[in-house]
């Protein structure tokens, strides 16, 4: 059974710095925005993949990727249902249907949808290592020094740490009901649906109790009475921490600076644009691509040089 949570692996990725990998993720997840050109953000999900591969977490990537597949698929069937704009019709209705009219399926929705599920692949993928790489406590630290709300930063962890935990008794209550002889993946599918509401009610049920606990333990420690708080955990900022963070934030930098220059625009409607690249064009994407891998080589640095100061 695969493990959601957080596991200290010892890795290079494990042991950088977490405001390093924060910006890094935060830039991603700003460059997976800006940018519609689908080949920009395939490059931009492939360059994920090396740090998880580092970090050890293949396995558990693979399989939150193969959650987000299901969710791309249904972004782009929802997106094909409700937008009828395009010039390539591919199919249409012979009835109406009220304040909607015709449903006429195009190309250039099916398109929309499939690069909106792209982008919503890379930015998945890079918040894997948010989950799988960075320590709750030293996420919540490093929130904190951030200056934000220690409430907001402390119900955002919470949140964080339970999704993990629903996985785990999902995978636990699915075994529990099939040793009883409950038979979840035969039957047409109002009876598979009726199967899985044999877990969907305890989980429900254990994930209320377990809120419940959680607020009872906060309350007994007195969670929000004081104002001055301190930490047992400190995060320790080096020179090379600098030095890599200033990399970690240049990606996102150097994005931007190509959207302004009109770069990375993509066109679905009503009709699409090529997908061709010129030589300034792939040029600067591939600079991009090698600076968000150049967090790779200052955690391998980190790793080779153990420099403290």
């Amino acid at each position: 059974m695969l493990n959601y949570k957080y596991r200290d692996k010892a890795t290079i990725i494990h042991r950088l710095n977490p405001f390093c990998k924060l910006a890094w993720i935060g830039g991603a997840f700003v460059l997976a925005l800006i940018f519609d050109n689908p080949l920009y953000i395939l490059l931009l999900c492939l360059a994920t993949l090396p740090p998880v591969i580092l970090a050890k977490v293949g396995k558990e990537w693979a399989s939150l990727m193969k959650l987000a597949l299901y969710l791309s698929v249904a972004v782009i069937v929802i997106n094909a249902l409700v937008s009828y704009q395009g010039d390539h019709v591919l199919y249409q209705a012979p009835f109406k249907i009220p304040l909607l009219g015709a449903p006429t399926f195009t190309l250039e929705a099916i398109l929309f949808g499939m690069g909106n599920s792209l982008r919503l692949l890379a930015i998945i993928s890079s918040f894997t290592l948010l989950t799988l790489t960075i320590h709750p406590d030293d996420l919540m630290l490093a929130m904190l020094k951030m200056r934000l709300p220690y409430k907001s930063v402390m119900v955002t962890l919470l949140s964080t740490r339970f999704v993990p935990t629903l996985f785990d008794d999902v995978e636990r209550i699915t075994d529990v009901q099939r040793s009883r002889g409950l038979e979840l993946d035969k039957g047409n599918l109002i009876q598979k649906v009726r199967g899985h509401m044999a877990i969907i009610v305890p989980l429900l049920s254990n994930s209320l109790d377990r809120t419940v606990q959680v607020a009872e333990a906060m309350e007994s420690r007195a969670f929000g009475s004081g104002t001055n708080r301190t930490s047992y955990r400190e995060i320790r900022v080096t020179r090379l921490d600098v030095v890599t963070l200033f990399f970690c934030l240049l990606p996102c930098a150097w994005g931007i600076f190509m959207r302004c220059l009109g770069q990375g625009s993509y066109q679905y409607y009503p009709s699409p644009d090529a997908l061709s690249l010129s030589g300034l064009e792939l040029s600067m994407l591939l600079t991009l691509v090698l600076l968000l891998l150049m967090m790779i080589f200052m955690a391998q640095l980190k790793g080779r040089t153990g420099i403290e100061k």
